[in-house]
């Protein structure tokens, strides 16, 4: 309670600080640590620590203290379990020979540290019962064994979580500080001895930087007594304690403002933890290069749909069928836990492809029913072109192929797989549709382009940084976590880009001429061949 105290005064007072702030303890000085578990329901304060025998404890160096041990917390678990409390470990580093019992008249608080950790902690959740909605397993309701056996589904439980791991950690920091001028953000970690600091103690405490969501265990009668905690003792350099902190404080702060999700911390941790360092360079180069060409595909794709005034060559049911997919595919990214660069990336690519709708088709509310109703048709101007005959042709020959592959699929699936619900089933039947059968939403204009033996409508700069993205996409396919058919469809669209490539070197075209609609790709470029041309011609009528 006075480190406490102390901490507060040094944050919020306006008292002169002293000019110097020293640590008050020597660097090789020789330390007790002792790690205590309580049930959360007894007050520390109340428990003469001296006389229980702890769980671990050792002697070494302060500022070179490196263990790594594994506790059995069985018993504390089993008993803080059955009266749903928590538990948490107590660590103790002391001078050596110094009294832990402040009933001793040689007590001396600044000869002890106290730091304590939640081993255990407690998480809401919310019932999602998966079931076969058709067979024999459809009503019959199986035994639950974590805790939510009576509830109903959408229901919120609490869950109790166990940390496998726990990380003592002592901040090698033995530095002189004016006491005006230490940051905050190691300023409500420290110690000192007063309100004017004119000292400080070292910093200990147990270290929860590297525990993501992923690594906590659930606990009930059965697993508490089997699991153990891995104890990390551990001393790191002030630097690294400032740079945890500070990332630690921007990601609590991005989270509150809305501009970060709750797993998106764990995913950067993920990949530090979990990738080498060239990978994690690589990763850091391609992210930037991801944001930088998703920015561009966007912007001139709006261009080149916003600048159209002819649909020759263009399929509008490959816009339409693109939208549809594209929009099945950001509600399952929504309903899946994944990474908020994912979902605003998806989530600006569903907006964009629904407006290319309006731009490709005549889009109408027809409000002669009951109901409101939204009709797209072609518009009248592609209605009697060859590409809208050949885009026709394509959906009705894609038609043969796509529905009674979904029809399987979604029987398939009806029958072998669990869902939430009719909803989850429906969502997951039809994105399960897109990433496995949406590589040939495109091939409509693939028959386009082979039936008019032209490419020259093609939206290149814009498929040219897609292209670029797909390839950074393959990357983020092994180190983001996404779910696995949103990975798979990743390598679906390369051989999609491959395609048109081949047709691009196939079909080629002079992009400053008319063909045969009289659209020119490149109409920069056909005015410059203009002006050289008139220039041409006024140099030989003054000859």
């Amino acid at each position: 309670r006075e480190a406490a105290r102390a901490r507060a005064v040094a944050t919020t007072t306006t008292t002169a600080y002293a000019d110097v702030c020293r640590n008050l303890w020597r660097r090789d000085e020789v330390v007790d640590v002792r790690v205590h578990a309580l049930a959360e329901d007894y007050e520390a304060s109340s428990v003469n620590f001296h006389a229980e025998t702890p769980l671990w404890g050792t002697t070494a160096p302060l500022a070179s203290a490196t263990r790594d041990v594994e506790l059995d917390l069985g018993v504390a678990l089993v008993d803080a379990v059955a009266r749903n409390v928590s538990v948490k470990l107590h660590a103790i580093v002391s001078r050596l020979g110094a009294s832990l019992d402040p009933a001793d008249e040689g007590y001396d608080d600044g000869d002890v540290l106290r730091v304590s950790f939640d081993a255990t902690i407690w998480r809401r959740r919310r019932v999602a019962r998966r079931r076969k909605l058709l067979g024999e397993d459809s009503a019959r309701a199986e035994p639950r064994e974590d805790g939510t056996e009576g509830l109903e589904d959408g229901m919120e439980y609490y869950q109790a979580y166990y940390k496998p791991n726990a990380t003592l950690t002592v901040v090698d920091d033995f530095a002189a500080y004016r006491g005006a001028t230490i940051p905050d953000i190691l300023a409500r970690r420290m110690r000192f001895s007063d309100e004017r600091r004119s000292g400080y103690y070292p910093t200990v405490y147990f270290n929860e930087f590297w525990i993501i969501k992923s690594h906590l265990r659930e606990l009930n009668e059965t697993s508490a007594r089997e699991m153990k905690i891995n104890l990390n003792l551990e001393t790191i350099s002030q630097f690294r304690w400032q740079m945890e902190e500070s990332m630690d404080t921007t990601w609590s702060t991005q989270r509150a403002f809305g501009a970060a999700g709750e797993h998106d911390a764990d995913n950067m941790k993920r990949v530090f933890l979990e990738g080498n360092p060239t990978l994690l360079a690589v990763t850091t180069v391609v992210s930037l290069l991801h944001t930088i060409f998703d920015f561009f595909a966007f912007k001139h794709d709006v261009q080149f749909w916003r600048n159209r005034k002819s649909l020759e060559g263009l399929s509008a049911r490959s816009v339409l069928l693109n939208a549809f997919c594209q929009l099945v595919i950001f509600l399952y990214l929504c309903d899946n836990e994944t990474s908020w660069m994912i979902l605003i990336s998806s989530g600006l690519g569903v907006v964009i492809e629904f407006w290319k709708v309006t731009r490709a088709m005549d889009v109408s509310v027809d409000r002669d029913g009951r109901f409101p109703r939204l009709r797209v048709a072609d518009k009248a101007s592609a209605l009697k072109s060859d590409t809208a005959r050949h885009d026709a042709d394509a959906m009705r020959y894609l038609s043969y192929a796509l529905y009674p592959l979904v029809g399987v699929y979604a029987v398939y699936s009806l029958r072998t797989h669990e869902h939430k619900g009719w909803w989850s089933f429906v969502l997951s039947t039809l994105v399960g549709a897109v990433y496995t059968f949406g590589f040939i939403s495109m091939t409509p204009q693939l028959y386009v382009n082979y039936k008019l033996k032209s490419v020259a409508a093609m939206p290149w700069k814009q498929m040219g940084y897609k292209f670029l993205n797909t390839i950074i996409d393959d990357l983020f396919a092994f180190v983001i976590k996404m779910p696995t058919l949103h990975r798979i469809s990743v390598f679906r669209d390369d051989v999609i880009f491959l395609l048109f490539l081949y047709q691009r070197r196939v079909y080629r075209v002079d992009e400053t001429r008319a063909n045969e609609f009289g659209y020119v790709a490149d109409a920069g470029a056909e005015d410059e061949s203009k002006k050289d041309d008139a220039t041409e011609n006024e140099s030989k009528k003054e000859r």
